[in-house]
């Protein structure tokens, strides 16, 4: 039996320099690793951020703060279903700040602006948040009122036009202020769309406006009579 005792290998001079070397580059490399996930998260709350502007854009009128038409008539589809499947009330509100252009004409484009930015504000600050809202037209804005029958429309577009007119605007000439006009339809049992309900409440307003403006008119077959389109 060899009795020759075994002796560890010798230690390479410059091991402990490999394996600083090592470690170094190890700890590089996690570092490297760490600022790319930073940067992976960044990236994509960018991209959620930059994805829910664009959706803004596309939903929200910018001016008003109001749903865009597109947004609101795909909303007010189902909303109009739901209402038909478990029979519940479901009004409109149509309103048309009265005499906007005049407003353009006599104090500027900014001043309309900014008449349209305030009786928006009022209106997103008195309905509820179930209500759907849009800017319809030019200066006409729509709201979709829904388990609501038209004599609660009735109370709140009152409590609207109120409101309205209790704004003041100021320019560098005078402050002046301005009226809306409101047509009302509720959903009727033989109601067959979306569409004829706003119908309907666009010939409400149209009555309101012809019989003088700063009113709400209600819509009956009398006015369904009434109203003459083109």
């Amino acid at each position: 039996m060899d009795q020759r005792e075994d002796k560890p290998d010798p230690v390479p001079p410059d091991l402990p320099q490999e394996l600083e070397r090592a470690l170094a580059a190890e700890s590089r490399a996690r570092g490297d690793i760490e600022r790319l996930r930073q940067a992976l998260e960044a990236l994509t709350l960018e991209n959620a951020r930059l994805s829910n502007e664009v959706e803004k854009l596309t939903t929200v009128d910018a001016l008003t703060g109001l749903h865009c038409r597109g947004q609101f008539d795909t909303a007010s589809r189902i909303e109009f279903r739901r209402s038909l499947r478990f029979r519940l009330k479901l009004s409109v509100i149509m309103m048309d700040i009265d005499r906007l252009m005049r407003v353009n004409d006599g104090y500027g484009r900014i001043a309309g602006d900014k008449v349209l930015a305030g009786v928006a504000d009022v209106c997103l600050r008195g309905i509820r948040m179930t209500d759907l809202h849009a800017r319809y037209g030019g200066e006409e804005f729509c709201f979709l009122l829904p388990e609501t029958d038209q004599k609660g429309a009735h109370v709140l577009a009152e409590r609207l036009r109120t409101a309205v007119a209790g704004l003041r605007f100021q320019t560098d000439k005078r402050s002046f202020s301005v009226t809306v006009s409101v047509g009302i339809a509720e959903r009727q049992s033989d109601t067959d769309s979306i569409e004829r309900l706003l119908e309907q409440s666009d010939q409400a307003l149209f009555k309101a406006k012809c019989e003088g403006r700063n009113r709400i008119v209600t819509w009956t077959e009398q006015v369904g009579k009434f109203w003459k389109p083109g």
